[in-house]
């Protein structure tokens, strides 16, 4: 675990998909740390160039300056038109919690949580996105309701294999079940899909499990590489098992990213469309919009955005096919 003093802005915009057909935004992210310890095989980190050149430990680095994100959050929470800011883009949302405390006796939800409960008359939302469990400091301050909790769950026989230090996906889904039942919001992401054997029992498997702890959405995403022989190589260079890269095949119609298989890709969707209980939201991950047309999927928000009028949205704005008729046109 490496410290250091952070001196860019703790809140900043994603960059963007581009110009292109992918359906996604320039959301808000709070960068509370930087790498991640789960050592997932697929991970996006291991090849970005603050974690090759050092200036980051993949493993984790964290910032000793993780106060100065206190007033730079109550100045962007003044923004009057809402808008969402998750925690577990560049870091896991909750892995640091406990290393935070002991250097500096506060953790980042102990500051970002009472922020958006107390400080926050537009009503922005903060969304933690994790493979961790770590959620006792959030447990102690109690529900709040701008707070989103969200786990990124995978297939079984994924997380088995290729997510070798997160926790179980059975934790996960039970501290969001708990979680739930206590009062807080809760969102899963359902991310790096691939077809691997036995997937349509698994899909059902982990679907079963979703709708039955009810979470207001779902976002699904399949297996994907923006440079898929470099992503392989530092994965076996991490000593993590490349073999999941196998699946990918050609880019997407965006030339965004690799991707699996067109066939399975849908197949896949489909499975999950045809499991999930209805009155669960669901949205696609950074995919291209032929993909949500071909499933015949309307917009209604992404995990990453405080919901589906989030300002951000505006900016690029929906496809016109995909607005179901309750989204203005942005």
């Amino acid at each position: 675990m490496k410290e250091v003093r952070r001196t860019s802005p703790f809140l900043k915009q994603f960059e963007g998909p581009g110009e292109n057909s992918i359906v996604c935004f320039r959301f808000w992210q709070a960068v509370v740390a930087s790498g991640c310890p789960g050592e997932c095989a697929y991970c996006f980190l291991q090849t970005q160039t603050p974690y090759r050149r050092g200036l980051y430990d993949l493993m984790g680095t964290i910032f000793s300056n993780i106060e100065d994100m206190r007033s730079e959050t109550e100045r962007w929470l003044k923004q009057r038109l809402a808008t969402g800011l998750i925690v577990g883009e560049n870091q896991d949302g909750l892995a640091f919690e406990r290393h935070y405390k002991k250097l500096v006796g506060v953790t980042p939800l102990e500051i970002l949580l009472p922020l958006f409960r107390d400080k926050n008359p537009h009503g922005h939302t903060l969304v933690v996105l994790s493979k961790f469990t770590t959620t006792e400091y959030a447990d102690a301050i109690g529900p709040v309701s701008n707070a989103v909790f969200s786990w990124s769950l995978s297939l079984p026989s994924i997380s088995a294999k290729y997510e070798r230090r997160v926790a179980s996906l059975r934790a996960r889904l039970m501290t969001a079940r708990r979680m739930k039942e206590e009062g807080w919001r809760v969102r899963f992401r359902l991310d790096a899909l691939a077809p691997i054997e036995n997937w349509r029992r698994e899909v059902r498997e982990i679907v079963d499990e979703i709708n039955d702890i009810g979470p207001e959405m779902l976002t699904i995403g399949a297996l994907r590489a923006s440079n898929l022989a470099r992503l392989r190589g530092a994965s076996e260079a991490n000593g993590r098992d490349a073999s999941i890269f196998d699946f990918l095949g050609e880019k997407d119609p965006s030339g965004f990213k690799y991707r699996v298989g067109h066939q399975d890709h849908v197949g896949l969707f489909s499975e999950v469309i045809e499991s999930l209980d209805p009155r669960i939201k669901l949205g696609l991950c950074k995919e291209d919009a032929s993909i949500w047309e071909e499933l015949g999927l309307q917009w209604q928000g992404c995990h990453c955005l405080h919901g589906a009028t989030d300002i951000v949205v505006s900016e690029r704005g929906i496809p016109p096919q995909l607005r179901p008729h309750s989204v203005e046109d942005c």
